[in-house]
């Protein structure tokens, strides 16, 4: 009844459409998350619910209204604290429907004395109560598109996403949809599964070895958290853990991943590979590589110039098919020893430098994905810090 009456009536769709958080259970309507002020003048989220007036003949909701008042679960207050006794006619718990109510309101439009519908009383009475919450808060809002995705089942995240709602970007979202690993949760690698666990991304492997020490948490986003620090963790195990409460599907692997087991990586649509030794990035690669799966290689090369910190930042893309022997053309293999991968095994990490790696190597993979336009098709890019310019190489 509920989500078929909701998405037929014009009127309760508009509701939905603006991202009121609405229902319909027998014949009830129930308005949930509106701000109000509380008696201690604090902000608070309550809910309104009346019974719909249903017109016979067509099955939608009546026009107009034929009633003028709601109920209210909380205790709305003007900004001062105060009650609003403008509006409340009586108060009492009570249960309504299938909701404990707090006060009944009543409050007629002027002119016509009656809701033309169940839209402009529904606005009428949150504009009410909700003004005064954003006297306190201009943020405080019933339009909170929470209800937008909150029924997705196929959704992977541990919270509603309310953001596609509310952007109505859905449909693009679901693109991304699939199986992806990083290797590596160093500086590059936890910011990779900070941006990735805002996405629609249906599953995210962790694959590192190495225990999170204090020194990590200065290349990392977030801040710490020390109950989960005091045992020295792995890495994937933490930052697993962490983002267990935004995204559902995060699983730790805490091993490293070499050219034993780097087969164990068949099946994933996407590889974000984030390691700073030339000789496991080779094995890494090639393993990659002959399996077919598409990957982005990171990589940072910091150091001091005369007083300051000046470097690179690198994400190189390898689609199924691609030569390998463009691929070595591509990618710094060279030893600790070797000059050549001198750049990028230099020890200085810096956050801003890792966050926008990540960001690069994200950004290529959702243009792989046709999530965001990709008329260029590029293989190579690298952000220079001195000149702040990105060059761009694109496979012949």
């Amino acid at each position: 009844m509920s989500a078929a009456l909701i998405s037929l009536d014009p009127h309760l769709k508009r509701l939905a459409d603006e991202g009121f958080e609405i229902e319909v259970a027998n014949t009830h309507l129930v308005v949930r998350s509106v701000p109000y002020v509380a008696t201690d003048r604090t902000l608070a989220r309550g809910v309104l619910t009346c019974a719909l007036s249903i017109d016979a003949a067509t099955g939608m909701t009546s026009l107009p209204q034929a009633d003028h008042t709601m109920f209210f679960a909380g205790t709305p207050c003007h900004r001062d604290g105060t009650l609003m006794s403008n509006i409340i006619a009586s108060s009492g718990s009570q249960r309504f429907g299938e909701i404990d109510v707090d006060h009944y309101l009543s409050s007629k439009p002027e002119v016509t004395q009656r809701y033309e519908n169940v839209y402009d009383k529904v606005v009428a009475y949150e504009r009410l109560i909700g003004g005064a919450a954003r006297s306190l808060d201009k943020s405080a809002n019933a339009r909170t598109y929470a209800r937008g995705m909150a029924a997705n089942d196929d959704s992977p995240f541990a919270i509603p996403d309310s953001a596609s709602a509310r952007y109505r970007i859905g449909k693009v979202n679901r693109k991304l949809m699939g199986r992806v690993a990083i290797i590596g949760l160093g500086g590059t690698g936890s910011y990779l599964l900070d941006l990735l666990a805002k996405t629609w991304v249906t599953e995210i492997h962790l694959y590192d070895g190495d225990q999170l020490l204090n020194h990590n948490l200065f290349r990392s986003p977030g801040s710490p958290e020390p109950a989960l620090l005091k045992e020295f963790p792995l890495k994937v195990n933490y930052y697993a853990q962490t983002y267990a409460r935004i995204h559902a599907g995060i699983t730790p692997h805490p091993v490293r991943v070499t050219r034993d087991n780097v087969y164990e990586l068949a099946g994933f649509d996407f590889v974000f590979v984030c390691v700073d030794k030339g000789s496991s990035r080779r094995a890494i690669a090639e393993g990659l590589h002959q399996l077919g799966i598409p990957f982005v290689d990171t990589g940072i090369g910091v150091g001091l110039e005369e007083d300051c910190l000046d470097g690179c930042a690198r994400a190189t893309f390898v689609r199924p098919g691609t030569d390998w022997a463009d691929v070595e053309r591509l990618l710094p293999f060279g030893d600790d020893d070797e000059e050549e991968d001198e750049l990028y095994r230099t020890d200085i990490q810096i956050a801003a430098v890792n966050s926008l790696n990540a960001i690069m190597a994200v950004m290529r993979w959702k243009r792989w994905a046709n999530y965001f336009r990709d008329e260029r098709g590029e293989t190579n890019s690298v952000y220079m810090i001195e000149g702040n310019s990105i060059s761009n190489r694109v496979a012949k």
